[in-house]
C-alpha cells in the first residue's frame, strides 16, 4: 500500500505532491517531501497534525478544533490561528481544507 499526500496553495493553483511507499502505520507516519526536509503526519478521528522540520525552522499544523499554525526558529514562535473550513473522509480519502489569513490550503491524503 501507497500513500499519496498532496499539498495544494488553492489561491496560486501550486500543488506539491509526495507518494510515501515506507511507513509502518496509516495514521501516523513520516516521510521526506520533494525538498528534502523531514515530514511527520498524524491522522485523527478529527483532524491532523503536520509537522515539516527544514533547515531553518520547524513548522507544526495543528488542524483540529482549536487549529493553528506554529512555527518555531532561532528567533523564536510564531503562533498563528488557522481556520478549519472542510474535513471530510471518502473511504481512502481525506481531505483537510483551511485558511491561513487570505490563503486557502489544502491537504489531500489517499492511499492506495
Amino acid at each position: 500500500m501507497e500513500i499519496s499526500v498532496t499539498l495544494k496553495n488553492l489561491n496560486e493553483n501550486i500543488e506539491d505532491i509526495v507518494i510515501v511507499k515506507d511507513y509502518e502505520d496509516k495514521n501516523c507516519f513520516t516521510y521526506v517531501d520533494n525538498d528534502g526536509y523531514n515530514c511527520e503526519m498524524c491522522i485523527y478521528n478529527d483532524g491532523i497534525c503536520f509537522f515539516r522540520e527544514c533547515d531553518d525552522h520547524l513548522l507544526e499544523l495543528h488542524l483540529k478544533k482549536d487549529a493553528y499554525a506554529k512555527i518555531t526558529s532561532v528567533e523564536g514562535i510564531l503562533k498563528l490561528d488557522i481556520k478549519n473550513v472542510d474535513f471530510y473522509r471518502n473511504g481512502d480519502i481525506l481531505v483537510v481544507h483551511y485558511q491561513v489569513d487570505e490563503q486557502d490550503r489544502q491537504i489531500e491524503i489517499k492511499y492506495y
